[in-house]
């Protein structure tokens, strides 16, 4: 059954309530689903379908359009068809933001009023909740706003994730997890699951499963290369590359690690120069275990690097990954002059 009615304006709910109420089957006429953390609102997404639409009658009952190629009508009359097969259907909008403005007002203008046996999606990344449109829209809906997570907050997430897998996640490998992968959930997910696989009929993931499976290959890697970087060793740089690709890790990936390895090393040089701590430093970044266990070689990158390399290091990564999406260059060859202008000698 639907849930309740409510009297004037539907209260917003956070992703984790929201959750809780899918679970229970407490389903609401039309959802508006905002927010940059693109991960936590799919699976809402995916939580939805699956509570409403019965396996097999997805033809009849689910239709997912998209705001750059639709138009009120096509979303409206969706939304009005009675179901087939099954008591409700859902209709997924993604990208409700590029609909035109007089298209989404009438979407807005439906929400007021829904079909009772629909369930209304809509989806958009970060919005201006203020503006009349969507204030309206989220007065007639159940509006759940998704926020990347702190980074104190994704142990704990992954904490509870894990128990989809029906293993127990210690504190230990959550923060080793997240210093190695980073706070992508997306990607924390998909090397939960291979951790799950990894370790078979065990109910525990231990710090030490993640070193095995993750640590050589991602942390390792990225280490030597910032190592090689700064001591302007471009064979050790093209070994710590490769292994990273023979280990599984694709171009992409590998730059998005060095990105977040390079940030580490400049938030440590900054505080250091204060004169901040190690301990303090510690507790500013709040990175978690792992982060703390290899802290001294963090400690030691941010000074062999000087500041220089580290800008400089950006710039070029930022020119490989721009190079990995729209040249036609093989990879390869973007990686391996991408890892030959952080070697270079710029002192000169």
């Amino acid at each position: 059954m639907f849930n309740r009615k409510y009297a004037g304006k539907v209260p917003d709910v956070k992703p984790e309530q929201l959750m809780e109420q899918i679970a229970q089957g407490r389903i609401d006429p039309v959802y508006f689903l905002s927010g940059d953390e693109g991960f936590l609102k799919e699976e809402a997404i995916r939580a939805l379908i699956a509570r409403v639409v019965d396996p097999g009658t997805e033809a009849f009952c689910l239709d997912v359009m998209h705001g750059d190629d639709s138009n009120a009508t096509a979303i409206l009359t969706a939304a009005s068809m009675v179901p087939m097969m099954t008591d409700r259907r859902v209709v997924v909008v993604r990208d409700f933001h590029r609909l035109p403005q007089t298209d989404r007002e009438a979407v807005a203008g439906y929400a007021g009023q829904p079909s009772p046996s629909t369930v209304l999606v809509l989806e958009a990344p970060r919005v201006n909740m203020k503006t009349k449109l969507y204030q309206r829209l989220a007065d007639q809906s159940v509006s759940v706003v998704f926020y990347p997570l702190f980074p104190e907050r994704v142990p704990a997430w992954l904490r509870q994730h894990a128990r989809q897998y029906g293993k127990r996640l210690t504190s230990e490998a959550a923060h080793q997890l997240q210093t190695i992968v980073g706070t992508d959930l997306g990607e924390l997910a998909g090397e939960l699951e291979k951790l799950a696989v990894f370790v078979g009929g065990r109910d525990t993931i231990a710090a030490g499963d993640v070193e095995n499976t993750l640590g050589p290959v991602r942390a390792g890697s990225v280490f030597d290369i910032a190592e090689a970087a700064g001591e302007k060793d471009l064979a050790r740089a093209l070994g710590a590359y490769q292994r990273a690709i023979d280990g599984g890790d694709a171009p992409q990936a590998v730059i998005s690690l060095f990105v977040r390895h390079l940030v580490i090393l400049w938030k440590i040089r900054f505080l250091k120069r204060d004169r901040r701590t190690d301990d303090d430093i510690k507790k500013k970044l709040q990175l978690g275990w792992g982060f703390n266990r290899f802290y001294n070689r963090y400690a030691a990158q941010s000074r062999l690097l000087a500041g220089r390399d580290l800008q400089h290091g950006f710039e070029a990564l930022y020119e490989a990954d721009i190079a990995l999406k729209t040249s036609a260059l093989p990879p390869e060859l973007v990686m391996h002059r991408l890892l030959y202008e952080l070697c270079a000698d710029r002192a000169a």
